[in-house]
């Protein structure tokens, strides 16, 4: 035990490192104060290689376990207490794409995903015939009258990069060398003990086989990656609630939410002329955050008018997008007075299911230790909300959340939350030792009593 504590508290991270994970997001001067750049994140990476993890937010790959930064809970790590961990839920989003967001005037470079294939086909589960494994190749073919304000290139909007895979890969091996060798928690192989969940979408299951591949290395076969029926998905906005619209319209309604679009007024109007944008382009900073961010984070540079190559997105603009969206995902899930009802209707029954899993375990009803569930941004970031997280940064690729649970020697349940990779600062305090029971607490407000008719 003395050599783990010394492994694992030999890296612990400074808090001006992690300053990056909380700005002054309760003003719109945080959006308009240039002088604040990226306040402290970074919005870049190598498009074929794995992204350099730090200890900073880095909207490209968030910081998550390591070996080198992980520190145990600090009652067990000053030998006050002694416990073990019994159980581990990890949240995590995709890891680094192409855009959602086309830019509606075209855009001026090309896309390529060569170096990636997107596997697709299926298997019979009992022994037979073996599938062809067939791949998705994107290409363009210059007679599509439609290319000439598209993108030439070679890959689907949005799929997983290399890069992405890569980073994958190594978050894998991480939590492998701090979960399984260090802890003991996660088993060697694949067994009835874990249990991994994925949207529906590509790019969490694609996210799911790197990261499987690091944390199981040496596993041979299929992994059941268990998913929803995507008409009733509880994560990524699956199952259908018109409530949820009218919400986000109160919401986005307030004096607040106007002001922002106020102060950002000349912003937005040079970014609508320059790329032919309309009022939904513009009404959020999402699309162009989107736009702008998985470009800088797969090795391309900002982008330029069609028209006009020389008419550039700058370096200053793009900072102040990204703040803007920054100070949105603080106020859609943080600050404004709809937060709870909002958080309920998106996310209100896969927060349940969590809540679920942790009685479970402190029940003794549970056969789980590891339960893995790879999600999206707009999952990440009503959850935090849930917990109270003290200021809201768009949830970068990769953000992830570790819940572990903790057995006393007394037979006492506690909680630590990691939000990428270090405790989580909220308005209840930082979450790193609290009874169990507190942290359910905390999470039971969210939990919709009848979802049906709170939707309707």
């Amino acid at each position: 035990m003395i050599a783990l504590l010394v492994t694992l508290l030999s890296g612990t991270p400074s808090l001006a490192s992690r300053d990056s994970f909380y700005p002054p997001l309760n003003h719109t001067t945080f959006i308009t104060n240039s002088s604040l750049g990226t306040y402290g994140g970074i919005y870049s990476a190598p498009g074929d290689q794995p992204s350099t993890i730090g200890d900073v937010y880095n909207y490209c790959a968030m910081p998550h376990p390591h070996v080198d930064t992980y520190a145990l809970p600090p009652p067990v790590a000053n030998n006050s207490v002694s416990a073990k961990i019994l159980y581990l839920e990890y949240l995590q989003r995709h890891q680094r794409r192409t855009p959602y967001n086309l830019l509606p005037g075209g855009e001026n470079q090309e896309y390529n995903c060569d170096s990636i294939h997107p596997h697709l086909f299926a298997a019979p589960a009992n022994p037979g015939t073996p599938p062809a494994a067939v791949y998705g190749q994107a290409y363009s073919d210059s007679s599509n009258p439609f290319l000439t304000t598209y993108v030439k290139g070679t890959c689907q909007y949005p799929q997983l990069t290399i890069g992405g895979l890569l980073d994958g890969y190594q978050h894998g091996r991480d939590l492998r060398a701090v979960y399984g060798d260090e802890l003991g928690l996660i088993p060697d192989s694949p067994t009835d003990q874990v249990w991994f969940r994925s949207s529906s979408a590509a790019l969490t299951q694609g996210s799911a086989g790197g990261v499987l591949r690091g944390i199981f290395p040496d596993h041979e076969g299929p992994i059941p990656l268990h998913q929803q029926a995507s008409g009733i998905d509880t994560v990524n906005r699956g199952f259908p609630c018109s409530a949820r619209d009218r919400v986000l319209s109160a919401i986005q309604s307030t004096a607040e939410w106007n002001e922002h679009l106020s102060v950002t007024e000349q912003l937005r109007t040079r970014l609508s002329t320059m790329f032919n944008a309309t009022s939904s382009w513009t009404s959020t900073f999402d699309h162009f955050a989107d736009n702008f961010q998985a470009r800088l984070c797969n090795g391309y540079a900002l982008p330029c008018r069609v028209e006009d190559r020389s008419d550039c997105v700058s370096t200053e603009q793009a900072n102040e997008v990204f703040r803007a969206g920054d100070w949105e995902w603080n106020y859609w899930w943080r600050r404004n007075a709809n937060a709870t009802q909002y958080i309920q209707l998106v996310e209100g029954l896969f927060l349940g299911e969590i809540v679920r899993k942790l009685e479970a375990v402190e029940q003794g009803t549970s056969d789980l230790v590891y339960s893995h569930n790879f999600v999206h941004d707009g999952d990440i970031g009503p959850i935090l909300g849930a917990l109270g997280i003290k200021a809201l940064r768009w949830p970068g690729m990769a953000s992830n959340i570790a819940i572990e649970i903790w057995q006393t020697a007394t037979t006492e349940y506690y909680a630590r939350v990691l939000y990428s990779g270090s405790a989580i600062e909220t308005v209840h305090g930082t979450l790193d030792w609290i009874p169990l029971t507190r942290l359910i607490d905390i999470l039971k407000p969210f939990l919709p009593d009848d979802i049906i008719a709170m939707c309707n």
